[in-house]
């Protein structure tokens, strides 16, 4: 009895790139992350609308400096996260892992300068409408900042002890782009918090 065999040792063991799953699954997860951050945003934006007196005259002006040296991490993030990016493409995993650690080190600092701004905003979650979206704002974005340093610092450490893989290859890429998925989020939630109240309340 004759069997037909296929020989497929010379196929690659994973792809690094949209022909994964775990590709699409991530942009799937993001794409449900990124809807609540936009469920936030428009319920700032409707409360703006709803209330002349926004944000409420008993909230401090936002003291600018932590916050844009904060968003200014968070812009440089975004190199070190396309850099790894790139080098996992090329299957150039040390130079990968390496843009990923100034990542984390971003990350750190981020949420380090984060805490410190949120115990000097000046108001409580329980205020007011303002006091309660800035608040929920902060933590959504404040715990995917987490996530995202964790996730880094637990592919860094694994690295460590066992050489990577292609399929950890993609796992690179993921993180990278969840990298800039976090970035990205923040780019609206600095100006209508920070930015903006200082135009209007110059103008009025």
């Amino acid at each position: 009895m004759s069997q037909s065999v296929l020989d497929v040792s010379a196929l690659e063991e994973g792809t690094a790139d949209s022909r994964a799953l775990l590709w699409w699954g991530n942009l799937g997860m993001l794409a449900i992350e990124g809807s609540m951050f936009m469920m936030a945003l428009a319920t700032f934006l409707y409360f703006r609308t709803a209330n002349l007196d926004w944000p409420p005259g008993s909230v401090p002006k936002p003291d600018l400096l932590l916050p844009t040296l904060n968003f200014a991490i968070l812009l440089f993030a975004a190199i070190p996260a396309y850099l790894s990016d790139r080098a996992a493409l090329r299957d150039d995993v040390r130079t990968a892992l390496l843009c990923q650690t100034v990542c984390v080190a971003a990350g750190v600092a981020f949420i380090v300068i984060r805490a410190v701004n949120m115990a000097h905003l000046g108001f409580k979650w329980s205020d007011h409408a303002y006091g309660s979206i800035v608040w929920t704002i902060f933590g959504l974005h404040s715990f995917h900042m987490v996530a995202a340093t964790l996730e880094t610092s637990l592919l860094l450490v694994y690295s460590l002890f066992r050489p990577l893989i292609k399929k950890h290859v993609l796992d690179l890429r993921c993180t990278a782009i969840y990298w800039y998925f976090v970035i990205a989020m923040w780019v609206p939630f600095y100006f209508v918090i920070y930015i903006e109240p200082w135009m209007r309340r110059k103008g009025s």
